[in-house]
């Protein structure tokens, strides 16, 4: 009965069928393997590379990220953690002031060593197929970029999402790590505090990313290639009444100037790289262009989700993201497998979590919270298909989610008796 745990050998296959296989990286990605890997499960992550510029490198958005301040616990601090408890207000204020957030890279750098820590196996490459016809419910095959092949009981979709770039040479020189090139405004606008930066772009989402910095008190310029904005009347109003903003219509940006890091001179890493300190503007219509110093560029065009692999299989909105019900279970097109899955509510064993199913909040913390729930769910299936092929009443079980979500709960749980689902299961199948 333990070979659920390691993989065991399904009737239609002659390889090893995973328990689960998670697909992207990020905060979503490495939560569910976190959590999965705690279940015994023995999860398969596939992470993308982190050799290549791409929207689906390992680690996800947040790799361009400089300093993340808004995900509780992400924090530097010389702070002695075990005396903060007996300091009083005014020593817990003085300590606050050398508080600062980690870097993107090292928060993913710290989710994919605690994911390792409890067992995830981990491939640094790009998935190129899946097959989700073929055993709709009991196996599912998953293909990478180098040929190797994999078969899973359960698959959590975490791709993310890319942000649109303005398609100019230099962008890429500025972009994350505090080069001077963003994509998200609640990341790293508290960087810019008492500078002048550019938002780009003419939907709501430029609108709520200049609103959001200029309130930070920093002089914005929010820059759209048309006199017409796509956003709400209100939020158009509300970026003009704001005296931090400055409009620029029938304007885009065709080049980023630079000047050396900061710490050019004293740093080997740096010697060679450059920050932000301009832009050129060119007219639309006219194609006249003028340079506008600035210290920052946020690029507010919209974002496109990694998606592509699911096409004709998993039901999507106009813009491309997954949709999924409400226990993050995959929604299959209306035509998948040449309609194999007609009438089905939701493909059994197949979770979406993260930004490639939320066009909405896009934040690290929302994703590894789905992350979280994707898991749990993944591991109530297991649990279910197990419980389903040793011949057990899996109504006789508990396998809410609210149970399984339950023993995540403790880090004490195994000297409490407390022990994973799928462990739960083989024993009750023992009796």
């Amino acid at each position: 009965m333990n070979d659920i745990q390691n993989g065991i050998q399904h009737p239609n296959s002659g390889d090893e069928v995973r328990n689960v296989i998670i697909i992207g990286s990020g905060p979503t990605g490495y939560t569910a393997a976190l959590y999965t890997a705690r279940a015994n499960l023995q999860p398969l992550l596939i992470a993308g590379s982190a050799d290549k510029k791409t929207a689906r490198i390992k680690g996800g958005q947040l790799m361009a990220t400089s300093d993340i301040e808004n995900f509780p616990g992400a924090i530097e601090t010389k702070v002695d953690l075990d005396s903060w408890a007996y300091l009083d207000d005014e020593a817990k204020t003085e300590a606050t002031k050398d508080v600062k957030g980690l870097s993107g890279p090292h928060l993913m750098t710290r989710m994919e060593l605690q994911a390792r820590h409890f067992g995830t196996e981990m491939l640094e490459e790009f998935v190129t197929e899946i097959d989700i016809c073929s055993h709709p419910g009991e196996l599912y095959t998953v293909q990478t970029e180098s040929g190797k092949i994999f078969k899973t009981r359960s698959l959590i979709i975490a791709t993310g999402a890319a942000a649109k770039t303005m398609g100019i040479e230099a962008e890429d020189k500025f972009f994350g790590q505090g080069g001077g090139v963003s994509t998200c405004a609640t990341c790293d606008g508290h960087s810019y505090r008492g500078k002048t930066v550019a938002v780009v772009g003419g939907g709501d989402s430029a609108m709520e990313e200049a609103s959001y910095l200029a309130n930070l008190g920093i002089k914005v310029h929010l820059i759209h290639r048309r006199e017409e904005f796509r956003a709400s009347k209100i939020m158009v109003d509300r970026a003009k009444k704001n005296p931090n903003i400055e409009i620029h219509t029938f304007r885009a940006i065709v080049d980023l100037k630079g000047k050396p890091h900061p710490l050019a001179e004293t740093s080997a890493f740096f010697k060679d790289k450059e920050v932000l300190s301009g832009a050129i503007l060119e007219n639309t219509q006219t194609k006249e262009r003028e340079e506008l110093r600035l210290d920052g560029v946020f690029v507010a065009i919209g974002h496109t989700p990694n998606s592509s692999l699911f096409k004709d299989q998993l039901k999507m909105d106009e813009a491309g993201y997954l949709e999924r019900d409400r226990h993050m279970r995959a929604i299959p097109s209306v035509n998948a497998c040449n309609r194999k899955m007609h009438g089905m509510e939701h493909v059994p064993g197949i979770f979406v979590a993260g930004d490639v199913s939320d066009h909405i909040y896009r934040q690290a913390i929302t994703a590894a919270g789905m992350g979280c729930m994707a898991a749990i769910e993944a591991e109530r299936y297991i649990a279910e298909k197990l419980a389903e092929e040793v011949g057990m009443d899996a109504n006789a079980l508990d396998l809410s989610a609210e149970s399984i979500a339950q023993s995540h709960w403790s880090s004490e749980r195994e000297e409490m008796g407390e022990k994973p689902m799928v462990e739960r299961v083989i024993e009750a199948a023992k009796v």
